[in-house]
């Protein structure tokens, strides 16, 4: 009988060490705050983003006319770099998150890429704020997929990430960003202070 009970002891201690192993506690990260640049290069509003256990709140504000009216796309690109603002932030490069098994888009079926986010709506003149949310991305480390967490890319990667917004609204479907239009606003975030 002792030989059984040895080896059932083991095995509920296997059984437990494996079944924290895979729900790793969650490590709160301090927020990052960007300036959000226009295409002439003036600033424009101010993007935070706050990592929480389940994605990152991105918290924006614009100043009074900082957008043009209406619906624009928004999305999270792959290198935080706004520098070249008058050749329409071509540094940031493309989506985060892009690859062959997954196509850009919230309601594509392929989808949707780590970087795809909610369009948000400026109004006529005035300031106004919006937030946007996505559980694809972290500020932390990378986190691996399970089974019963999908997988969030980190935007604090050794080159940063850069939220891009676009001149209209993406359709969430469509290839590669949804007739979204021109690149007119970007806000970097790197891993440096």
């Amino acid at each position: 009988m002792r030989p059984f009970a040895a080896l059932f002891c083991a095995a509920l201690l296997t059984a437990c060490a494996s079944a924290g192993a895979g729900g790793a506690a969650y490590v709160a990260q301090p927020p990052k705050t960007a300036w959000i640049v226009a295409s002439d290069g003036r600033p424009v509003g101010q993007a935070t983003f706050r990592d929480g256990p389940h994605g990152v709140l991105i918290h924006l504000e614009f100043s009074s006319g900082g957008l043009p009216p209406g619906w624009h796309g928004l999305h999270l690109h792959s290198r935080g770099d706004c520098s070249d603002f008058a050749a329409g932030f071509q540094a940031s490069g493309g989506h985060v998150g892009t690859g062959p098994r997954v196509q850009h888009g919230l309601m594509n079926p392929n989808g949707p890429e780590a970087g795809d986010l909610p369009n948000i709506f400026a109004p006529a003149g005035g300031v106004f704020a919006a937030e946007v949310f996505s559980p694809r991305v972290t500020l932390g480390p990378g986190i691996a997929g399970t089974a019963s967490r999908a997988e969030r890319l980190s935007l604090l990667d050794e080159d940063g990430s850069a939220l891009l917004i676009h001149a209209g609204p993406d359709d969430q479907t469509s290839q590669p960003i949804g007739g979204a239009g021109s690149r007119i606003a970007c806000a970097a975030i790197t891993p440096l202070p």
